[in-house]
């Protein structure tokens, strides 16, 4: 087995109740996350909601159930897996910055059960860091680039 840690955090310049308005809506992890594509969301996010969801992961598509196991309006967020390929936690944590914007933080922990040959599993550690490294920054992209628009509207 192979578990994969990964820490990182982005600046984004919103309040976090905007940006936990818009994370905490399940239905729009598929808007910043390339790898998955939801299927049943809950009416509302609250814990023990679940949400069935495929996945790409090496090129295949897998099935994954996810649990909300915390959930603290404009300050974390954190689900995992109940099923599917790679039992795997995701926290998010906001925190507001003196001066205005917000710290997001994401850590995650992947356990991938399939027997991988030692020399690929740099490589699988390396491509998930990567992958929820660009996820965070697609999610950045989205809410501030909403906001920059709905501003220039008004």
């Amino acid at each position: 087995m192979i578990t994969i840690q990964v820490k990182q955090s982005v600046f984004i310049n919103l309040p976090a109740e905007t940006i936990f308005a818009y994370l905490g809506e399940l239905e729009n992890l598929r808007n910043w996350s390339s790898v998955i594509s939801v299927g049943e969301v809950p009416a509302t996010t609250q814990v023990g909601a679940t949400v069935q969801s495929t996945i790409r992961f090496l090129g295949s598509w897998h099935d994954m159930i996810f649990e909300v196991i915390e959930y603290e309006p404009s300050y974390s967020l954190t689900i995992k897996s109940t099923s599917g390929i790679a039992p795997c936690l995701f926290w998010f944590q906001l925190e507001s910055v003196a001066g205005g914007g917000t710290t997001v933080t994401q850590d995650a922990v992947v356990d991938l059960i399939e027997d991988y040959a030692e020399q690929t599993r740099p490589l699988i550690a390396c491509a998930v860091r990567r992958q929820l490294e660009y996820n965070l920054l697609t999610l950045k992209d989205i809410l501030e680039i909403r906001a920059s628009c709905a501003a220039n509207a008004v």
